[in-house]
């Protein structure tokens, strides 16, 4: 068992394929999942849904995913961002949140969710924060590059 199970994830992704992948990947460890293709969808489940955590691709068609981000550190729901492009594909105003490397990879996945059941969200702003104080970010490979293993 993962720690994950019944664990309620918003999974933001607008390619479908990838959706469907990310989804068979939550549910294979334990988790409920939305999944959310638009951003419109995406904002409302972040401002309203029942939500543990979430995974947010960072580009979605010809917009960006951080107006779900924000929503997510309003309501205090920690989150990772998934792309591609690595960290050149991020925003400054994002750099302290962990970004998984797509394609996705279910350990790294995995390892990601399960540690922000246990720290908390990065500060933001004036948003109060609390650090993490365990060793997970001494992992870091290059900055929020996160290893898998």
């Amino acid at each position: 068992m993962s720690g994950l199970q019944g664990r309620r994830v918003l999974l933001v992704e607008d390619e479908s394929l990838v959706a469907m992948l990310g989804e068979d990947m939550l549910l294979d460890l334990g988790c409920e999942v939305e999944v959310a293709m638009r951003l419109d969808k995406a904002v409302a489940l972040a401002r309203g849904a029942d939500l543990d955590m979430a995974i947010l691709d960072v580009n979605l068609g010809d917009t960006c995913s951080y107006p779900v981000a924000d929503a997510l550190f309003e309501r205090g729901i920690p989150f990772i961002f998934a792309t591609g492009y690595g960290l050149s594909g991020i925003e400054p105003a994002y750099n302290a949140i962990p970004v998984m490397q797509k394609p996705y990879q279910v350990a790294q996945m995995e390892r990601l969710l399960r540690h922000l059941l246990t720290c908390k969200t990065p500060p933001r702003g004036n948003m109060p924060s609390l650090p993490c104080g365990c060793s997970f970010w001494a992992k870091i490979v290059g900055p929020h590059q996160i290893r898998a293993d």
